[in-house]
């Protein structure tokens, strides 16, 4: 593929891949969109304004009329592993927005030959995340206690379809817990010993998550997830030496040795810088950037990270939290 760009159709237009995944792909330049497959037609209609895309309804018409080099998989997540199958069977690589399949679908993956796929869980490709990780395994010493909160405005993020509303598509656990486990894991540096769901209801059905991870070393992740109608994300983590926190994943990295002045002055300063710079900010920076590893990887015959062995284990993680769920509302 040297010299050529990376020929990719799009499964699933809505707000996401419009307003993310394809201002990262433009950027990046040496992705040609081909070709988007969705069933509305509203979404259609944007899709077939861009120029030169071509157009269809279903991801198997997609895969059988055009010729790709991948596929980008952002359709609702009961889709993710119909559009997966087809994609590899048909000797494409696939970039899947997480979740990766929904927990009753795990012993159908499972079963089958391993897919060349690698699941945005983008949280892993943002730099303060991952220098958090850091100190977490070092300077702040073991084992660690940390709390994160990601609340997300639904509402906000159904202009197109409310898909993540419905009882059908993994609801919050599946949407904010596998990013949620996934940076936890990041955190913990290992496999979880074990991890306790339970949900709320509040405005629509276990609209509220809270998660305990805890790890093989004593150190304990817990997780506040929601949709609720104001978006927020923050993360704390303390150890015996020290701590580290971040008040939005746009603001900066505070140590306790940080002044409440000079860090509030770095906090706004950073935020505005990423507001300035839309393309600088947590979720357009995060997302182009797992593209372009993506993009990488495809081109060099690499292997994906996060590729099939880190996204099954994601998924029985989500699924072990939803068997905790479970039991507690028994």
């Amino acid at each position: 593929m040297a010299g050529s760009p990376i020929r990719l159709g799009i499964v699933g237009f809505g707000r996401l891949a419009r307003e993310y995944y394809l201002p990262a792909l433009r950027a990046l330049g040496e992705v040609e969109l081909v070709s988007v497959a969705d069933p509305l037609a509203a979404s259609r209609g944007v899709a077939a304004e861009l120029g030169g895309v071509r157009v269809h309804a279903d991801h198997r018409t997609l895969l059988e009329r055009e010729r790709l080099d991948a596929v980008l998989v952002a359709s609702p997540p009961s889709s993710h592993l119909a559009v997966l199958e087809d994609a590899c069977a048909a000797g494409l690589a696939v970039l899947l927005e997480k979740p990766f399949v929904l927990s009753h679908q795990l012993g159908d993956v499972e079963a089958r030959p391993q897919p060349r796929v690698m699941i945005d869980l983008n949280r892993r490709f943002w730099g303060p995340y991952r220098r958090i990780a850091e100190l977490a395994r070092g300077e702040l010493g073991r084992p660690i206690e940390a709390d994160f909160a990601l609340h997300t405005n639904v509402l906000a993020w159904s202009t197109v379809t409310t898909h993540r509303l419905s009882a059908d598509e993994g609801g919050v656990l599946h949407d904010l817990g596998s990013q949620a486990i996934d940076l936890a894991c990041a955190l913990g540096s290992s496999e979880p010993a074990s991890i306790v769901a339970e949900t709320a209801s509040r405005r629509w059905p276990d609209d509220h998550l809270r998660l305990r991870v805890t790890f093989p070393d004593g150190s304990v992740v817990r997780c506040d997830l929601a949709y609720e109608e104001r978006t927020f994300e923050r993360l704390a983590v303390r150890g015996p030496s020290g701590s580290a926190s971040l008040s939005d994943p746009n603001m900066a990295i505070a140590r306790e040795t940080d002044g409440w002045l000079r860090a509030r002055s770095r906090d706004v300063a950073t935020f505005a810088y990423r507001a300035l710079r839309r393309d600088r900010s947590f979720a357009r920076a995060s997302i182009a950037a797992a593209i372009a590893a993506f993009a990488q990887a495809v081109r060099t015959g690499e292997g994906f990270s996060p590729g099939f062995d880190e996204a099954l284990q994601n998924a029985r993680w989500v699924a072990a939290a939803a068997s905790s769920a479970r039991l507690a509302a028994a």
